[in-house]
């Protein structure tokens, strides 16, 4: 199968739109909130959202994971869903700027017996934000927030 770009930008949009709604729901007051001891914070699993889109999407381009200029974690939720709104188009912006070469090209971020090319890590990072938005959606109700739906 081959990748095609407008497809994955508009699913990959869709998939922010939705991320971003939900995050929304969050309240400052319950960042350092965690449903058990091994879990993330409600804080570190809504940044790990954004700033892992912004790594991965580099990983992808580089064929390594950024160690500088990481974005800073963001504990307001407000704030958070602005710079993931600019974040994600700056991502948007890199990736449709890749041929359809450079998207076929083999990269091992995850280490280099994991080779793969650049248009499946894309593809990863889409089954990564969804994984982590259901998290979200769970701590969520458990903190008794109100969710929107899933498709709505």
């Amino acid at each position: 199968m081959s990748f095609s770009m407008d497809s994955f930008v508009g699913n990959w949009n869709r998939v922010h739109k939705q991320t971003t709604r939900l995050m929304a729901k969050a309240p400052d007051d319950k960042y350092d909130w965690k449903p058990s001891e091994t879990a993330m914070t409600l804080g570190e699993l809504m940044n790990h959202l954004w700033i892992s889109e912004w790594g991965i999407v580099e990983a992808a381009i580089t064929g390594s994971f950024p160690k500088e200029n990481r974005p800073e974690k963001i504990s307001v939720t407000a704030d958070m869903i602005s710079a993931f709104d600019k974040s994600h188009q700056d991502m948007v912006g890199k990736v449709t700027a890749l041929t359809p070469e450079q998207l076929a090209g083999e990269v091992a971020p995850f280490g280099p017996e994991k080779k793969m090319s650049r248009a499946t890590i894309l593809q990863v990072l889409q089954e990564h934000e969804i994984h982590h938005r259901g998290q979200l959606y769970v701590y969520l109700r458990a903190l008794g927030c109100e969710v929107p739906p899933l498709f709505g």
